[in-house]
């Protein structure tokens, strides 16, 4: 690219920062070191940390900026459809937990409608929530939204135990042309269980300790601005290494492993415009190959299609006779 293509680049990149970082909901919550709704469940250690006033890092937002992009529009596609329906109302829930404390927080539910109470999530690819379900902080999310939303009145007179929650997950990538939707009644035991959760992250706030950090070390390196005061040197391995082969050898791996997941990333990108596409360039051949499904004893692999780039051999030169 030109650097006056680069410098477009570099500015739209960072408006969609700007956008997800500096917005006015990001930063009441940021100033004033506030809990939400949207925080239960996730990780008791960001959380304590918060109370704490402790400032984090800034974190790429892309991905946060793309899923709220896509959940605005699926609430406004929605609401065309349905005018009744309540988008993005601001409620309050009262938790209470074993300690005998009060916690009064807010959330901005999705979508409201009929006897459903929605909360809509984007992820790349589905069969991995259709196989799990929600998370521990989505059902957090979605029983504490129901039972403020209906505190406020957002239902009517309908009865609580009546209220549905949802989880609607979209395939960001797009692939996947549906929609998968976990649903279930309301639950008190869940919403009694947020404000355990939440009480015992006061508690350790309070001692002045540690609290639980229940997401996987890779997923705070990502998203948590956190990470490198908290889990960066987290790990059960000791021992300092100052060999220089070995610091040579290791660097050598950690760039074949960052080759290998460039590599995949490329052929991922590269097979969603190859959909359907068979034939030959005059230097490879492209193919698509179907792969049925295969049972082994701890699971079955549902069948797939595979995408088959393979160049094409020279002709061997005839020997000289």
């Amino acid at each position: 690219m030109s650097s006056e293509s680069e410098l477009l680049g570099q500015r739209i990149y960072q408006a969609i920062q700007d956008a997800s970082n500096f917005s006015a909901r990001t930063l009441q919550g940021s100033q004033e070191f506030r809990v939400g709704v949207s925080d239960l469940g996730f990780c008791s250690e960001r959380v304590r940390r918060v109370l704490d006033h402790q400032v984090p890092d800034e974190t790429d937002s892309l991905e946060a900026f793309i899923g709220t992009a896509i959940g605005d529009h699926v609430e406004q596609a929605y609401l065309a459809q349905f005018p009744d329906a309540i988008v993005q109302s601001e409620v309050e829930i009262e938790l209470h937990g074993e300690s005998g404390r009060t916690y009064r927080i807010t959330g901005h539910p999705d979508l409201i409608h009929e006897d459903k109470l929605v909360d809509v999530k984007t992820v790349f690819g589905l069969e991995v929530v259709k196989r799990s379900g929600p998370s521990l902080s989505q059902q957090f999310q979605r029983h504490c939204y129901a039972k403020a939303a209906h505190e406020a009145g957002l239902f009517g007179d309908l009865p609580l135990e009546d209220v549905q929650v949802a989880n609607v997950w979209i395939d960001r990538s797009g692939k996947t042309k549906e929609a998968h939707v976990h649903m279930e009644p309301y639950s008190e035991e869940v919403v009694d269980h947020a404000g355990q959760w939440l009480d015992d992250v006061v508690y350790a706030y309070i001692q002045q300790e540690e609290a639980r950090k229940e997401p996987p070390r890779e997923l705070c390196q990502n998203y948590c601005g956190f990470y490198t005061v908290c889990r960066a040197y987290d790990t059960d391995v000791e021992g300092l290494i100052r060999a220089p082969e070995t610091l040579g050898a290791i660097d050598l791996y950690r760039e074949g492993m960052e080759l290998e997941k460039r590599g995949r990333q490329l052929k991922k990108e590269a097979s969603v415009h190859l959909e359907g596409v068979q034939g030959s360039t005059g230097e490879v051949t492209v193919r698509w190959v179907h792969v049925n499904e295969s049972t082994v004893p701890s699971f079955t692999r549902q069948a797939y299609d595979k995408l088959d780039v393979r160049r094409i051999p020279k002709p061997k030169a005839k020997p000289r006779t």
